[in-house]
């Protein structure tokens, strides 16, 4: 869409100057020849010089559109960041929460499932996800991922996502890694972010 504000800003500001240059080509050229054939109505004289300012709008108005232009979650993002500073740990997880379903989200159905404990959810996209969301402010260790390859072993799930506000230890980004889990805090779900945004708008 950012693309389509920038074509007709181009365009506005074409048409402008050409309105422009035929209003000053007439006027340039009547006062130093003093002749009447070059001289423009008043009709055509105030047509093009409302032409250009009007073209001049058109375009200074479509620019602003075009940099405000961002994906639905992330409109006038630079106000919403002196706002973020001012929010509770609890919110900011709670925040980070919904991100990050959503995220999920845009990649299949998120549902529970018998298969599996109640503490899990299943991620039902390209591939069957097993899901681990945690609830509490801290980090995930390594024996909560465990826990996660153990239910993936016995569900049939070749792959897994634990999200974790609080991030995680060395040692679950490891046994994570070996075990084709991923795993999703604020920064990785940033970064994750920003590539599907980037991919959209590649798309338009």
């Amino acid at each position: 869409m950012k693309n389509k504000w920038l074509l007709i800003s181009s365009v506005s500001t074409g048409l402008g100057i050409i309105a422009g240059a035929v209003y000053l080509f007439f006027a340039e050229h009547s006062l130093l020849l003093s002749d009447n054939q070059w001289v423009l109505s008043a009709f055509w004289s105030a047509f093009m010089l409302w032409t250009f300012v009007l073209m001049f709008m058109v375009a200074l108005f479509f620019n602003v559109l075009a940099f405000f232009e961002l994906d639905e979650q992330h409109k006038l993002l630079g106000l919403a960041r002196p706002i973020k500073a001012f929010l509770s740990s609890a919110d900011k997880q709670q925040q980070f929460m919904q991100e990050a379903e959503r995220f999920l989200v845009r990649q299949g159905k998120l549902t529970h499932s018998n298969r599996v404990s109640p503490d899990y959810k299943c991620l039902s996209g390209e591939s069957e996800k097993l899901v681990y969301i945690q609830q509490k402010n801290q980090s995930v260790d390594i024996s909560q991922i465990r826990a996660l390859f153990q239910q993936m072993l016995a569900a049939d799930f070749n792959s897994g996502v634990v999200v974790s506000y609080a991030g995680f230890s060395n040692q679950a980004w490891i046994f994570a890694h070996e075990a084709n889990i991923e795993l999703i805090d604020a920064k990785s779900l940033k970064k994750q972010q920003k590539r599907q945004r980037e991919q959209q708008f590649a798309m338009v």
